[in-house]
């Protein structure tokens, strides 16, 4: 029996999706990099200087970030 509390996955196909790639080079695989933020006391909205990290994937043969993996504002 199912219990109604449990979060039940999804289970993509694979076979159905097509392999990202790096803008620059084509290659498929990526590593997780950050980029960090610094907000001035300012606008910061703790009212202290912040730094916040953003997780990005880079390319993992040219180090190249494509514009899909950039917050919009960047």
């Amino acid at each position: 029996m199912n219990n109604p509390n449990q979060i039940q996955q999804p289970n993509p196909d694979f076979s159905m999706a097509t392999a990202y790639t790096c803008e620059k080079c084509d290659n498929d695989k990526f590593i997780v990099n950050y980029i960090i933020k610094r907000f001035s006391a300012l606008v910061s909205p703790t009212g202290n200087e912040m730094l916040t990290p953003i997780q990005a994937f880079a390319c993992s043969t040219c180090g190249h970030i494509n514009a899909d993996f950039l917050p919009e504002n960047q």
